[in-house]
Protein backbone atom coordinates (compact mmCIF):
# COMPACT_ATOMS: atom_id res chain seq x y z
CA UNK A 1 0.00 0.00 0.00
CA UNK A 2 1.25 3.46 -0.88
CA UNK A 3 0.34 5.03 2.48
CA UNK A 4 1.78 8.41 1.49
CA UNK A 5 -0.46 8.56 -1.57
CA UNK A 6 -3.49 7.56 0.49
CA UNK A 7 -2.63 10.23 3.06
CA UNK A 8 -2.27 12.93 0.40
CA UNK A 9 -5.63 12.11 -1.21
CA UNK A 10 -7.53 11.81 2.08
CA UNK A 11 -5.99 15.03 3.36
CA UNK A 12 -7.04 16.88 0.22
CA UNK A 13 -10.59 15.52 0.52
CA UNK A 14 -10.78 16.58 4.15
CA UNK A 15 -9.49 20.08 3.40
CA UNK A 16 -12.01 20.46 0.59
CA UNK A 17 -15.12 18.92 2.16
CA UNK A 18 -14.46 18.29 5.86
CA UNK A 19 -16.23 21.41 7.09
CA UNK A 20 -19.47 20.21 5.47
CA UNK A 21 -19.83 17.28 7.88
CA UNK A 22 -18.46 18.78 11.11
CA UNK A 23 -21.97 19.59 12.33
CA UNK A 24 -22.82 15.90 12.33
CA UNK A 25 -20.40 15.44 15.21
CA UNK A 26 -21.34 18.52 17.23
CA UNK A 27 -24.43 16.93 18.80
CA UNK A 28 -22.48 15.66 21.82
CA UNK A 29 -23.50 12.60 23.78
CA UNK A 30 -26.43 13.98 25.79
CA UNK A 31 -29.07 12.14 23.78
CA UNK A 32 -32.34 10.98 25.26
CA UNK A 33 -33.10 7.28 25.50
CA UNK A 34 -35.84 7.60 22.88
CA UNK A 35 -33.36 8.92 20.31
CA UNK A 36 -30.86 6.18 21.17
CA UNK A 37 -33.55 3.54 20.65
CA UNK A 38 -34.46 5.05 17.29
CA UNK A 39 -30.81 4.91 16.22
CA UNK A 40 -30.53 1.33 17.51
CA UNK A 41 -33.44 0.13 15.37
CA UNK A 42 -32.40 2.33 12.44
CA UNK A 43 -29.13 0.39 12.45
CA UNK A 44 -30.95 -2.94 12.61
CA UNK A 45 -33.28 -1.98 9.77
CA UNK A 46 -30.36 -0.97 7.54
CA UNK A 47 -27.25 -2.59 6.14
CA UNK A 48 -26.88 -5.29 3.48
CA UNK A 49 -27.26 -2.87 0.59
CA UNK A 50 -30.41 -1.19 1.91
CA UNK A 51 -30.34 2.43 0.81
CA UNK A 52 -30.36 5.28 3.30
CA UNK A 53 -33.72 6.48 1.96
CA UNK A 54 -35.34 3.05 2.31
CA UNK A 55 -33.82 2.71 5.78
CA UNK A 56 -35.32 6.07 6.84
CA UNK A 57 -38.70 5.14 5.42
CA UNK A 58 -38.71 1.91 7.41
CA UNK A 59 -37.85 3.68 10.66
CA UNK A 60 -40.66 6.19 10.09
CA UNK A 61 -43.14 3.34 9.68
CA UNK A 62 -41.59 1.52 12.64
CA UNK A 63 -42.34 4.53 14.84
CA UNK A 64 -45.74 5.25 13.33
CA UNK A 65 -46.98 1.68 13.85
CA UNK A 66 -45.75 1.52 17.45
CA UNK A 67 -42.90 -0.95 17.11
CA UNK A 68 -40.65 1.17 19.35
CA UNK A 69 -42.41 -0.33 22.36
CA UNK A 70 -40.45 -2.54 24.74
CA UNK A 71 -43.59 -4.48 25.70
CA UNK A 72 -43.52 -6.11 22.25
CA UNK A 73 -40.12 -7.64 22.94
CA UNK A 74 -39.96 -8.52 26.65
CA UNK A 75 -41.11 -12.16 26.31
CA UNK A 76 -40.31 -14.96 23.87
CA UNK A 77 -43.97 -15.50 23.04
CA UNK A 78 -44.42 -11.82 22.20
CA UNK A 79 -41.48 -11.59 19.83
CA UNK A 80 -42.92 -14.42 17.73
CA UNK A 81 -46.07 -12.36 17.22
CA UNK A 82 -44.08 -9.16 16.62
CA UNK A 83 -41.91 -10.89 14.00
CA UNK A 84 -45.00 -12.09 12.16
CA UNK A 85 -46.53 -8.61 12.22
CA UNK A 86 -43.29 -7.04 10.97
CA UNK A 87 -43.09 -9.57 8.16
CA UNK A 88 -46.60 -8.59 7.08
CA UNK A 89 -45.66 -4.89 7.19
CA UNK A 90 -42.48 -5.43 5.18
CA UNK A 91 -44.46 -7.28 2.52
CA UNK A 92 -46.67 -4.26 1.81
CA UNK A 93 -45.69 -1.71 -0.83
CA UNK A 94 -45.48 1.29 1.51
CA UNK A 95 -41.81 2.25 1.59
CA UNK A 96 -39.85 5.01 -0.12
CA UNK A 97 -38.09 5.82 -2.35
CA UNK A 98 -40.72 5.08 -4.94
CA UNK A 99 -39.81 2.94 -7.92
CA UNK A 100 -39.32 4.28 -11.46
CA UNK A 101 -43.04 3.77 -12.17
CA UNK A 102 -44.03 5.77 -9.09
CA UNK A 103 -45.00 2.86 -6.85
CA UNK A 104 -44.03 2.46 -3.23
CA UNK A 105 -41.74 -0.47 -2.46
CA UNK A 106 -41.83 -3.52 -0.27
CA UNK A 107 -39.01 -3.74 2.23
CA UNK A 108 -35.99 -5.96 1.65
CA UNK A 109 -35.18 -9.24 3.41
CA UNK A 110 -38.83 -9.73 4.34
CA UNK A 111 -38.24 -13.14 5.94
CA UNK A 112 -34.99 -12.53 7.82
CA UNK A 113 -35.08 -8.88 8.94
CA UNK A 114 -38.07 -9.29 11.28
CA UNK A 115 -36.36 -12.19 13.05
CA UNK A 116 -33.15 -10.23 13.65
CA UNK A 117 -35.11 -7.20 14.82
CA UNK A 118 -37.23 -9.02 17.40
CA UNK A 119 -34.27 -11.02 18.68
CA UNK A 120 -32.34 -7.77 19.08
CA UNK A 121 -35.28 -6.18 20.87
CA UNK A 122 -35.45 -9.14 23.26
CA UNK A 123 -31.67 -9.02 23.79
CA UNK A 124 -31.90 -5.32 24.61
CA UNK A 125 -34.62 -6.02 27.15
CA UNK A 126 -32.52 -8.67 28.85
CA UNK A 127 -29.35 -6.57 28.82
CA UNK A 128 -30.60 -3.16 29.96
CA UNK A 129 -34.42 -3.18 29.94
CA UNK A 130 -34.32 -0.88 26.88
CA UNK A 131 -32.57 1.84 28.88
CA UNK A 132 -29.64 2.65 26.61
CA UNK A 133 -29.24 6.11 28.09
CA UNK A 134 -28.44 4.68 31.54
CA UNK A 135 -26.28 1.93 30.08
CA UNK A 136 -24.05 4.32 28.15
CA UNK A 137 -23.83 6.78 31.02
CA UNK A 138 -22.07 3.98 32.92
CA UNK A 139 -20.21 2.32 30.04
CA UNK A 140 -18.01 4.49 27.84
CA UNK A 141 -15.09 2.20 27.24
CA UNK A 142 -13.54 0.04 24.57
CA UNK A 143 -15.89 -2.83 25.36
CA UNK A 144 -19.13 -1.13 24.33
CA UNK A 145 -18.63 -2.23 20.72
CA UNK A 146 -17.93 -5.79 21.85
CA UNK A 147 -21.12 -5.66 23.92
CA UNK A 148 -23.16 -4.52 20.93
CA UNK A 149 -21.64 -7.21 18.74
CA UNK A 150 -23.20 -9.81 21.05
CA UNK A 151 -26.63 -8.57 19.92
CA UNK A 152 -28.34 -10.64 17.19
CA UNK A 153 -28.08 -8.86 13.84
CA UNK A 154 -25.27 -6.51 14.88
CA UNK A 155 -21.65 -6.91 13.80
CA UNK A 156 -18.62 -4.64 13.76
CA UNK A 157 -20.00 -2.37 11.07
CA UNK A 158 -23.44 -1.94 12.64
CA UNK A 159 -22.03 -1.47 16.14
CA UNK A 160 -19.61 1.19 14.91
CA UNK A 161 -22.38 2.89 12.96
CA UNK A 162 -24.67 3.03 15.98
CA UNK A 163 -21.99 4.28 18.39
CA UNK A 164 -20.99 7.02 15.98
CA UNK A 165 -24.59 8.08 15.36
CA UNK A 166 -25.27 8.55 19.07
CA UNK A 167 -21.99 10.38 19.64
CA UNK A 168 -20.36 7.78 21.89
CA UNK A 169 -17.29 7.16 19.74
CA UNK A 170 -16.06 8.72 16.51
CA UNK A 171 -12.86 6.67 16.40
CA UNK A 172 -14.48 3.71 14.66
CA UNK A 173 -15.07 3.15 10.95
CA UNK A 174 -18.34 1.93 9.46
CA UNK A 175 -16.73 0.77 6.19
CA UNK A 176 -19.61 0.98 3.76
CA UNK A 177 -18.98 -1.17 0.68
CA UNK A 178 -18.45 1.95 -1.47
CA UNK A 179 -15.85 3.26 0.97
CA UNK A 180 -14.03 -0.09 0.93
CA UNK A 181 -13.97 -0.06 -2.88
CA UNK A 182 -12.55 3.45 -2.84
CA UNK A 183 -9.84 2.51 -0.33
CA UNK A 184 -8.97 -0.50 -2.47
CA UNK A 185 -8.69 1.79 -5.51
CA UNK A 186 -6.20 3.90 -3.55
CA UNK A 187 -4.07 0.83 -2.86
CA UNK A 188 -5.33 -0.26 0.56
CA UNK A 189 -5.46 -4.05 0.71
CA UNK A 190 -9.09 -4.98 1.39
CA UNK A 191 -9.87 -8.71 1.77
CA UNK A 192 -12.87 -10.16 -0.06
CA UNK A 193 -14.34 -11.25 3.27
CA UNK A 194 -13.84 -8.64 5.99
CA UNK A 195 -13.63 -10.67 9.19
CA UNK A 196 -13.57 -9.01 12.61
CA UNK A 197 -9.77 -9.30 12.65
CA UNK A 198 -9.48 -7.76 9.17
CA UNK A 199 -11.93 -5.02 10.15
CA UNK A 200 -9.80 -4.01 13.12
CA UNK A 201 -6.63 -4.11 11.00
CA UNK A 202 -8.21 -1.83 8.39
CA UNK A 203 -9.25 0.55 11.14
CA UNK A 204 -5.70 0.62 12.50
CA UNK A 205 -4.27 1.46 9.07
CA UNK A 206 -6.76 4.26 8.45
CA UNK A 207 -6.55 5.54 12.02
CA UNK A 208 -2.80 6.11 11.69
CA UNK A 209 -3.28 7.99 8.43
CA UNK A 210 -6.08 10.08 9.95
CA UNK A 211 -3.86 10.99 12.91
CA UNK A 212 -1.31 12.43 10.51
CA UNK A 213 -4.04 14.45 8.81
CA UNK A 214 -5.46 15.63 12.14
CA UNK A 215 -8.95 14.16 11.88
CA UNK A 216 -10.68 11.30 13.67
CA UNK A 217 -11.23 8.01 11.87
CA UNK A 218 -14.99 8.31 12.30
CA UNK A 219 -15.15 11.73 10.69
CA UNK A 220 -13.04 10.68 7.73
CA UNK A 221 -15.05 7.50 7.23
CA UNK A 222 -18.30 9.47 7.36
CA UNK A 223 -16.99 12.03 4.86
CA UNK A 224 -16.03 9.24 2.46
CA UNK A 225 -19.52 7.74 2.81
CA UNK A 226 -21.14 11.11 2.03
CA UNK A 227 -18.89 11.65 -0.98
CA UNK A 228 -19.51 8.10 -2.22
CA UNK A 229 -23.26 8.50 -1.82
CA UNK A 230 -23.15 11.63 -3.98
CA UNK A 231 -20.94 10.04 -6.63
CA UNK A 232 -17.85 12.18 -5.98
CA UNK A 233 -15.44 9.36 -5.18
CA UNK A 234 -15.76 7.97 -8.70
CA UNK A 235 -13.66 10.94 -9.87
CA UNK A 236 -10.96 10.64 -7.18
CA UNK A 237 -7.90 8.44 -7.14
Amino acid sequence: MESQRVEIILKKLWEMYGSSIEGKFDQGTDLYNEIMLEEFFFTLLGGFGISYELNKSALALFKQKGYLDSSLYDEQEKIIITARNLRDEFNIKQFEPKSMNGEYRKYRFIETKPIFIVKAGYWLWQECAWDLESYFSNHRDLFTREWLCSCPGIGMKSASWFLRNIGINDDYAVFDVHVLRFLEKLGVKVPQVVTEKAYIQLEMILREICKKIGVSLGKMDYLLWVLARNGYLAYVG
